[in-house]
């Protein structure tokens, strides 16, 4: 089995206010918090706890892997990542959607997704078996645009806009086993 995140561009509201192509806006380093000047924004709740398994994690019956072509990325450049039942059972999981992605603040890490209008966004989860040597395949373009973009019938957006600093890719949609993730440096 074999999915592929389809990465687009639409318009999107809410807290977009950069001129396209200048690079990352958001704030540098380790920030407090990702604060937005949008009272109506809620960002997207990790539906796990740590701790985060790192690139590997096994469930009763078989192995998965995480991995991806870089731990740096630049702004607007495409983080490509692969997720592989690296065992020998059948694995259930919530399918390819069931994943945040993570900036690191003091407070925490938090999702750079969320919706604008006072009601939380959740993401779809659709049970589906991944079988023997079977992957879900994203490519995501580091940009505000394409990740508010890359959940079809959902309506996210990014704030505050993307900044350089630790963020981390995090799939929480295997039953029965751990979140796995991986981090990436997002520079400017």
């Amino acid at each position: 089995f074999f999915a592929v995140v389809a990465v687009g561009t639409t318009a999107v509201a809410g807290c977009l206010d950069f001129a396209a192509g200048d690079g990352a806006q958001g704030p540098d380093g380790t920030p407090a918090t990702l604060s937005c000047p949008d009272g109506g924004f809620v960002r997207l709740d990790a539906p796990f706890d740590e701790p985060i398994e790192t690139r590997t994690v096994e469930t009763d019956d078989t192995r998965f892997e995480l991995s991806t072509e870089a731990t740096s990325e630049t702004y607007g450049s495409t983080l490509r990542l692969v997720l592989r039942n690296s065992g020998g059972a059948t694995a259930r999981t919530e399918g390819e959607y069931a994943y945040s992605i993570q900036r690191r603040t003091d407070e925490g890490w938090l999702d750079v997704r969320g919706a604008t209008g006072g009601a939380p966004a959740t993401l779809p989860r659709e049970e589906r078996p991944l079988d023997p040597n079977g992957t879900y395949s994203w490519s995501l373009r580091l940009n505000e645009e394409s990740l508010t973009s890359a959940v079809p019938e959902r309506e996210l957006d990014v704030c505050p806009p993307l900044g350089p600093g630790t963020h981390r890719f995090v799939y929480w949609g295997i039953v029965d086993a751990s979140p796995v993730g991986v981090e990436f440096e997002l520079v400017g």
